[in-house]
């Protein structure tokens, strides 16, 4: 039952977010003025104008207006006066443009009477006939017909076409989709739908992974997206993908400042490069100062100076600047997201809060506790892990019962849980948590003496700080996404406890930084292999790292759960 929750929900953000791109006129010549009116959003007006030309019309002009006629009503909100006018024309006479609207209409009301697997004969036209201005929209109409049959895979395979144009965060929760409708499918399904694929299709990359996890053997390779000049430079690859470059350039801020956090990244990339007992590649670090123009600006020195592969930058504003540079033509792994999605050949890595936001929201919902209460605060990392929370959450089918801010150290919260109570609240089936640790200590000292003393809880990583285990006893049985090297799951590096007493710098926030500095070494060992080999994944000392079909890198962290004071390993 999640599926049939899951995929309308996503449905319906898509289709308001692109109604106005698909109602771009694209059919034959027609009504200019009422072509115009569409343009306009003045549906009403254009379907009268329609209807007028139809007026004066016989034969095959006639009925096209009616069609067009038909599909202005659509698009005003009145389905019913679309039905009434589309009934009477019959679709053998339609060629063309009208044509395709005919089905597409009678597809869409098949749809909102709930009967897709109807709807999808309607919906069986060649993707390069289709009007470029209605593909969205039959996209769409094919995303939820599948839905509505239980065709997971198909509709996997509409969710690829309907990411163009999206945001990367978008795109990113989008991929995670598609990876999890394809568990869903089948294995005999999977295999026989996966070879009637192309392998430069981006849907194969996904059933490709999807096949090994499940240890089942590939149709086809999967098509290398790294192109060859970008990597021909390279030594050759050792036979588990080692392949790092012969000279690598990393770009952190090492001075103003973000110097602390690029001083960590580079020392826990410097670890994991000196751990490696095979070829290495000359290192290069460049300062960005924590600038734009300072990232733009190594990147170009590194260049000059041979690099054949760049790391980093680390800030959002160094990695726009830098992916907007037109003059590098060596592979890239970005340090941050960026505004857009990297280009063919890059990746981007980060530890970011929307990815932790959207991990457990998938924990959540694998074990169908579909309700929760939010527990958040006014700070930019909470509010970002909470926004990607719950746009997953909802997606997934989830029901956000209650949302409450905590001000300064939560004393009010006594009042507020009766009143949560009182209301959905006591409904709930689990609580999220994104708060500092002094705010869900507060929180939790009130909870306990409550009827959701309970109830599952989850927590975002920014109720780490490293306080003695007496202080933060109260928050056993909380859950958070944590990293399998401070977990002692991660043998490539000296634990982190020993690591700190060696490098005191290496506490608290930085060492997450340490391990992410880790792994983006191995990450860039390991490019080609990430970017051609769609099964593979990379157990890294942030999580199991692997790349989608963007060119971001996916993380899945271990979890921990609080007891006796701190974070220890929890059950699966």
């Amino acid at each position: 039952m999640r599926f049939k929750l899951l995929a309308p929900a996503l449905a319906i953000l898509l289709i308001s977010a692109c109604a106005t791109v698909s109602t771009t006129p694209t059919h034959v010549p027609a009504n200019a003025a009422a072509e115009q009116l569409i343009n306009e959003g003045k549906f009403r007006e254009a379907a009268l104008a329609y209807e007028s030309e139809a007026a004066m019309s016989k034969g095959a002009p006639h009925d096209a207006a009616i069609v067009r006629a038909a599909n202005a009503w659509k698009l005003a909100g009145d389905d019913g006066k679309a039905r009434t006018l589309i009934a009477p024309i019959p679709r053998k006479k339609l060629s063309g443009d009208v044509a395709f609207l005919h089905d597409l209409l009678n597809a869409e009301f098949l749809l909102a009477d709930k009967r897709g697997g109807e709807a999808i004969a309607f919906l069986n036209q060649r993707r390069d006939s289709v009007p470029n201005g209605d593909k969205i929209r039959w996209h769409t109409d094919r995303f939820r017909a599948f839905d509505q049959a239980g065709m997971k895979f198909d509709v996997a395979g509409e969710q690829i076409w309907l990411m163009e144009g999206m945001k990367p965060k978008e795109r990113a929760a989008a991929g995670r989709n598609i990876e999890r409708l394809l568990g869903l499918v089948p294995a005999a399904e999977l295999t026989q739908k996966s070879a009637g694929l192309s392998a430069s299709d981006p849907l194969y990359a996904y059933a490709a992974r999807e096949l090994k996890k499940r240890g089942m053997p590939l149709p086809m390779p999967v098509a290398i997206s790294m192109s060859n000049d970008r990597s021909s430079a390279f030594p050759p690859a050792e036979s588990d993908g080692y392949r790092p470059p012969n000279q690598l350039a990393v770009l952190l801020p090492l001075s103003g400042n973000s110097a602390g956090a690029g001083i960590a990244v580079r020392d826990g990339f410097l670890s994991q490069y000196y751990a490696e007992n095979r070829r290495r590649p000359r290192v290069n670090f460049y300062d960005t100062a924590g600038s734009a123009e300072g990232a733009k600006n190594a990147a170009s020195k590194a260049i000059a100076e041979g690099a054949q592969m760049i790391v980093g930058p680390l800030t959002r504003d160094e990695v726009n600047a830098v992916s907007n540079q037109t003059d590098i033509t060596v592979p890239i792994l970005f340090l941050n997201r960026g505004q857009n999605s990297p280009a063919p050949g890059n990746l981007s890595f980060a530890l970011s809060p929307d990815e932790e936001g959207w991990i457990s929201a998938d924990r959540f919902a694998n074990r169908n506790q579909m309700s929760v209460i939010i527990f958040t605060q006014r700070d930019d990392t909470a509010q970002r892990t909470v926004s990607a929370f719950k746009d997953q959450y909802k997606i997934r089918g989830g029901q956000i019962v209650a949302e409450h801010l905590v001000e300064g150290e939560a004393v009010d919260l006594p009042a507020k849980i009766t009143a949560l109570l009182a209301g959905n609240g006591g409904n709930a089936s689990a609580i999220y948590i994104a708060l500092k640790a002094p705010q869900a200590r507060a929180l939790m000292a009130q909870l306990k003496t409550s009827s959701l003393a309970a109830t599952p809880k989850l927590a975002a990583s920014l109720i780490l700080n490293g306080a003695s285990a007496s202080q933060d006893v109260v928050l056993d049985g909380i859950e958070i996404p944590e990293l399998p090297w401070l977990l002692n799951q991660y043998g490539g590096l000296a634990n982190a406890e020993s690591v700190a007493k060696t490098m005191p710098s290496i506490r608290g926030p930085a060492q997450r930084l340490f391990a992410f500095g880790a792994d983006a070494w191995q990450l860039s060992a390991y490019l080609d292999r990430l970017q051609n080999d769609a099964g593979f994944m990379l157990a890294g000392a942030t999580g199991n790292l692997r790349v989608d079909s963007m060119g971001n890198v996916q993380r899945d962290p271990s979890w921990a759960v609080f007891s006796g004071g701190r974070p220890r390993v929890a059950s699966r």
